[in-house]
């Protein structure tokens, strides 16, 4: 691999670039990106700089100075290269760009489908500020804007259930398996061997946050004294997880742990070992040094649909429920396109 560098846009970028905007799903019917290309490079105070590795774009913004503010546009890194900085560091070479035209204060737009990628700009220092958009188009565009572009995006409800008494009985035994089982605390977990068990666990329920995340992330994650995982082998072959977190006084609620990851895999589902796992969590959690007064997690409608009832036959009670918009991973390139859902997709209400 040769050595990542970033420079200005140049016309033989522009069969790279456009496939890069599409693969992150940031092109809509009624913006034609090679017009915003065009724009922006014949515009004095724009321009638009690219990553490029092994001759190839992997990642580009667009960046423009009005005389009053900045603004970044069509910020997309190759889903392929992600979690790597290289999105940040794109970003800063944006942001120095405008500084040197003069620029105080650079400024941004999130789509409300694409909230996900809010907390990434949160760590790269941007804030939120209460404004109002609005817009007028000068031209007619290339097709009819849409208040609310659905194609690609999916209605998530998100139940958070608690569980505030240490449940009554033994544990629940282990199931029959004909192998030997094993449960073990996970020492030292690597930043590889972590994104395995996200990936391959919640691939087919679109788990899609932590694929997004920086290695630093995750290294954070896997060595902070407050997290513990767990791992659930048969046979030898690696088949659930479940990752503790402690939360301290979580918002007011008391001392908490809460159930942060908890999955099996696709191979060993159905076989008794979800309810097991689950009871080893919870007795695990309340078992902790810091002596909680509630376990907490949440579940949505993109799990199993047996998850919610499961977590309340446990005893947890559902305490809150929001709704989200996500935009499906796996049209984006942050999920391989091929996946086949394990459940039905959620039906977008429809206005």
């Amino acid at each position: 691999m040769t050595r990542l560098s970033i420079r200005s846009y140049n016309d033989d970028d522009l069969t790279d670039i456009l496939h890069l905007w599409e693969t992150c799903g940031l092109t809509r019917p009624w913006n034609d990106p090679a017009a915003d290309i065009e724009t922006a490079v014949n515009a004095k105070e724009s321009d638009i700089l690219v990553a490029i590795d092994d001759n190839k774009v992997i990642a580009s913004v667009m960046l423009g100075f009005d005389g009053h503010r900045g603004w970044v546009y069509y910020l997309a890194v190759d889903p392929t290269h992600q979690g790597k900085g290289i999105g940040h560091h794109i970003s800063i070479e944006a942001e120095a760009a405008l500084k040197n035209k003069g620029c105080a204060k650079v400024m941004l737009m999130i789509r409300p489908e694409n909230q996900r990628v809010r907390s990434i700009y949160e760590s790269w220092g941007y804030q939120s500020e209460d404004r109002t958009l609005m817009v007028k188009w000068l031209k007619e565009p290339p097709a009819p804007p849409t208040k609310n572009d659905t194609d690609n995006q999916i209605p998530v409800v998100i139940s958070y259930l608690e569980m505030t008494e240490r449940p009554k009985g033994s544990a629940r035994p282990l199931p029959t398996q004909g192998v030997p089982v094993t449960l073990i605390k996970l020492h030292e977990c690597t930043v590889s061997f972590y994104r395995y068990l996200y990936n391959s666990i919640g691939e087919k329920w679109l788990w899609w946050e932590k694929r997004l995340a920086e290695d630093s992330e995750i290294e954070q994650i896997v060595t902070r004294e407050t997290t513990d995982q767990y791992l659930l082998s048969v046979g030898g072959i690696p088949a659930g997880w479940v990752q503790l977190d402690n939360l301290s006084n979580f918002e007011d609620r008391g001392q908490t742990m809460e159930i942060g990851y908890f999955g099996l895999f696709p191979d060993f589902i159905g076989k008794g070992l979800g309810p097991y796992l689950l009871d080893f969590a919870v007795r695990t959690a309340w078992d902790h040094p810091s002596k909680p007064s509630r376990i907490q997690l949440n579940t949505c409608t993109l799990d199993h649909p047996s998850a919610l009832p499961t977590y309340q036959k446990a005893g947890f009670s559902v305490y809150q429920r929001e709704t989200q918009v996500i935009t499906d991973p796996r049209t984006i390139g942050v999920i391989p396109k091929e996946i086949e859902l394990a459940q039905p997709m959620p039906v977008f209400p429809s206005n």
